[in-house]
């Protein structure tokens, strides 16, 4: 029988590396989640949010400079988040999206909406 004494250095490098990416890969996204469980404390909002989007006017969520101000602080966790909901950000690029303003806002309401769904399905 092999044990970890017999397993070869590389291996446990290789083996620290991806722990250590995966470590910090939870660290962003609960940078990310805990930031939206700090917005979102009502469970009536977030049912409304879950039903019927960002679109209606979401406290926080409105203004492009709060938007955008969101965006940059969590833009990486923003794009990972979209990736595992299996999209690309070309998939938010339509006829009407006239700007990366207005890319961005997409990507932050989806961001938003998703996170809201999954706390109304628990």
């Amino acid at each position: 029988m092999s044990t970890l004494r017999d397993a070869p250095c590389v291996s446990l490098s290789v083996a620290f590396t991806v722990l250590l990416t995966l470590s910090a890969l939870v660290h962003t996204m609960t940078r990310l989640t805990d930031a939206l469980a700090a917005r979102f404390t009502d469970a009536d909002e977030i049912q409304d949010v879950a039903k019927y989007g960002c679109s209606g006017g979401v406290s926080g969520f409105i203004y492009y400079k709060e938007i955008r101000d969101f965006f940059n602080e969590h833009e990486d966790d923003i794009e990972n988040t979209i990736a595992d909901l299996g999209l690309d950000i070309r998939d938010l690029v339509d006829v009407n999206t006239d700007s990366v303003m207005e890319l961005i806002n997409k990507m932050v309401w989806l961001v938003v909406e998703n996170y809201c769904q999954e706390q109304a399905d628990l």
